[in-house]
């Protein structure tokens, strides 16, 4: 436990000995099922999840009902949906968990809580710039190839904690042209 909060705290900012406190009284560890959700769409993102265990992704169904794999999250990183956290208006993805999880939760509240404490505080808003900046490289002109080897070199767990179909969803690309990147690439 000790670990995955040295982490979370590495991945949110610099804080004192008090303010560590002040964010672990905060902090609410949960456990998750497979299949659970954290975010489900129409509900405004009011919470964001440190993962320290499992995974779990964020998906909208198209017109066929399939999943368009939106974001992908593993062990060490934030879950939210940036969008509907910082408009306060409702997420049109949903969050799930893809195995048996185990995070720390922090409910908007506490986080408002915890500025008005300390100005210190206000250093996590980098989380919500993570999410952004992995949403836009895989949303913009990057190539196929480009993108799966950005994913081999930053975040290759990612290879093995999904199925192929998820991340070619995430990577908006075919599994088909998946394949033929992985048989390029290897």
């Amino acid at each position: 436990m000790e670990k995955s909060l040295s982490k979370l705290l590495k991945n949110a900012g610099e804080f004192s000995e008090d303010e560590i406190v002040l964010l672990k009284q905060e902090l609410q560890y949960k456990e998750l099922k497979k299949g659970e959700c954290v975010l489900e769409k129409g509900n405004i993102c009011s919470t964001i999840y440190f993962v320290i265990s499992g995974s779990f992704y964020e998906y909208n169904l198209d017109s066929d009902l399939e999943k368009n794999v939106i974001d992908l999250f593993t062990e060490n990183d934030w879950v939210l949906n940036h969008k509907s956290f910082t408009s306060r208006k409702p997420s049109q993805n949903t969050i799930q968990a893809f195995e048996e999880s185990t995070v720390y939760e922090l409910s908007i509240e506490s986080i408002h809580k915890l500025i008005a404490l300390s100005q210190n505080f206000l250093q996590m808003g980098k989380i919500l710039d993570t999410a952004v900046s992995r949403i836009n490289f895989f949303d913009n002109n990057n190539t196929p190839d480009e993108k799966y080897e950005c994913i081999l070199k930053t975040r290759p767990v990612l290879i093995q904690k999904f199925p192929q179909k998820f991340i070619a969803s995430y990577l908006k690309i075919t599994p088909e042209t998946l394949s033929r990147v992985r048989k390029r690439i290897q």
